[in-house]
C-alpha cells in the first residue's frame, strides 16, 4: 500500500509475479511494454524478464502480489480472436487481464495471503493449493470469456453481460438495462436469449445470487443484508432465487463457508 507516489524498483527475478491491484493504478513496464494497470486488474510477470516502474502512482495504491516458481517454464501463445489452445496446460492466464469475478478473486488471494502469515502450517503444499486454485480459478474465467467468443456471441452482448454483472447490485428492471444500451426492451430480450439460451432477467438474478455468494461468506453480513446488498429487494425472493441457482439456501450455504 502506499498514499502517493509510488515507483515500482527495476528487477528481474528468477521467479514469477502475480499482482492484483485494489485500489489505483500501477505503473509498470515488463520487457519493455508499459503497462497501467488498474484497479480491478491483474498482471503476470514472467521469470527471467525484466521488470520496473515507468512512472509513479498519483494518490493511493494498493494491490495484492504473489512471488512463485513453477516445475515446467510457461509458454507464451497468440492472444489473437483464433487462439488454439494447448492440447494440456494446468494453467492458462493473459499476461493482463480484468476478471469479472474480481470478488471471488480477491477472496482466494487473500486467502492465499492469510495461509502464507500462518506459522503453525501442518504442510507447506497449503500454500501450493491455495495459488493452485487462485490461478486455476482465473484461467476457468479466460476459457469462459474464450468460449462466448467461439460461440459467436456478439460484441454487443458480451458488453451487455459484463456491465450487468457490474452493475446488478442496483435495482434494475429490464427496460432499464435496454434504456442503458438505446435498445427496445422486447428486442433485447429476444437477442440475449437467442444468443446466450437464457433470459436477461435469469442472467440478472444469477449475477446476484453470485454476488451474494461472495457476502455471505463473511460471517458480519446476515441473509437480510446480503439480498438487499446485491440488488434484491425482497428477502424472501431472493432466497427462493438463490435454492433455484445454487440448490440450498442462502442459511446453508452461510453455514458451509462460514469460514474463509
Amino acid at each position: 500500500m502506499s498514499r502517493d507516489g509510488f515507483l515500482h524498483h527495476r528487477r528481474t527475478f528468477d521467479c514469477h509475479v502475480l499482482i492484483l491491484v485494489l485500489e489505483g493504478t500501477l505503473h509498470i513496464t515488463q520487457s519493455g511494454l508499459a503497462h497501467s494497470v488498474a484497479s480491478g486488474q491483474y498482471l503476470f510477470l514472467k521469470a527471467g524478464e525484466e521488470h520496473y516502474g515507468h512512472k509513479p502512482s498519483h494518490g493511493k495504491l494498493a494491490y495484492l502480489w504473489v512471488h512463485f516458481s513453477s516445475d515446467t517454464p510457461w509458454e507464451t501463445i497468440s492472444g489473437d480472436n483464433s487462439i488454439t489452445l494447448p492440447e494440456s496446460f494446468a494453467y492458462l492466464l493473459p499476461e493482463r487481464g480484468a476478471p469479472a469475478t474480481f470478488q471471488r478473486i480477491s477472496i482466494l488471494f487473500r486467502q492465499l495471503i492469510d495461509f502464507s502469515r500462518q506459522e503453525a502450517l501442518y504442510t507447506e503444499a497449503i500454500l501450493t493449493c491455495a495459488l493452485s486454485l487462485l490461478a486455476m480459478e482465473m484461467t476457468q474465467e479466460f476459457l469462459d470469456r474464450l468460449s462466448n467468443r467461439q460461440n459467436n456471441i456478439s460484441p454487443v452482448v458480451y458488453t451487455i453481460m459484463e456491465w450487468v454483472k457490474s452493475n446488478c447490485h442496483k435495482h434494475l428492471s429490464l427496460h432499464e438495462i435496454a434504456e442503458e444500451f438505446h435498445y427496445n426492451a422486447e428486442y433485447l430480450s429476444s437477442l440475449f436469449k437467442r444468443e446466450t439460451g437464457m433470459t436477461l432477467v435469469y442472467y440478472l438474478n444469477k449475477s446476484r445470487v453470485e454476488i451474494s455468494k461472495n457476502l455471505l461468506s463473511s460471517n458480519n453480513v446476515s441473509i437480510k443484508e446480503a439480498a438487499y446488498s446485491c440488488g434484491f429487494r425482497d428477502e424472501k425472493y431472493y432466497m427462493k432465487m438463490f435454492k433455484k441457482y445454487e440448490g440450498m439456501t442462502p442459511l446453508q450455504y452461510k453455514n458451509a463457508f462460514h469460514k474463509k
